[in-house]
């Protein structure tokens, strides 16, 4: 049977500018918090557009990259032309993330770009995702749903705009004088190579 681990696989993030790098910087000092001795994601500081997926048999990385560099510079310039307000942190599954004010349109953006590289992603069969799907805790019937339809449950109202922290979940955290807003500096298309490696940039738009 084939695994359904097939390195690489790839995703669509939006990656803040560096001033975001900064602002957390300063959330540490303010919470007295060690930034060197956080354990730091695979993925880095982002916002999700595509989950990490596997690529489909019927497409190469060369397809894929034509895609992305043909995504409506209209929707580039949007997403990164805007600033987002952050809402306050929050918990999402076992994480601790910076919850942004809902903005219907960058959602609609975010959701249509997801759909459109779904088309790269290999669809497993019902042993694979039977494996597949252990990487996640007891999903309710709408993200089971999502699931099955896109590869991956936290889509739509099953999530919300956010960066994830590298923070173990404690609400006594003062996010408000260091991280109050954040602009995105562009949309990357990124690779992992590996079991456990971090995701490296391919390709962006700024």
């Amino acid at each position: 049977m084939t695994n359904h681990i097939q390195f690489p696989r790839y995703c669509l993030f939006l990656l803040p500018d560096k001033k975001f790098n900064n602002d957390f910087d300063i959330f540490c000092k303010q919470n007295s918090i060690d930034n060197s001795l956080l354990e730091k994601s695979i993925y880095g500081f982002h916002s999700t557009v595509k989950a990490p997926f596997y690529l489909s048999h019927l497409y190469s990385e060369e397809l894929l990259l034509e895609k992305f560099q043909i995504i409506d510079k209209k929707t580039t310039n949007f997403l990164l032309s805007n600033t987002y307000i952050v809402n306050k942190l929050d918990r999402l599954k076992n994480s601790l993330v910076l919850k942004f004010h809902q903005d219907d349109d960058f959602d609609l953006m975010v959701n249509n770009l997801m759909r459109e590289f779904d088309l790269f992603r290999k669809t497993l069969n019902n042993f694979e995702i039977k494996k597949d799907i252990m990487r996640f805790d007891k999903l309710s019937d709408k993200e089971l749903i999502y699931y099955q339809i896109w590869g991956y449950p936290f889509y739509f109202e099953c999530s919300f705009h956010h960066i994830t922290l590298p923070l173990s979940q404690v609400s006594n955290y003062d996010y408000i004088n260091s991280i109050h807003e954040v602009k995105y500096e562009r949309l990357s298309l990124m690779r992992q190579n590996g079991m456990n490696e971090n995701f490296q940039e391919i390709s962006s738009l700024s």
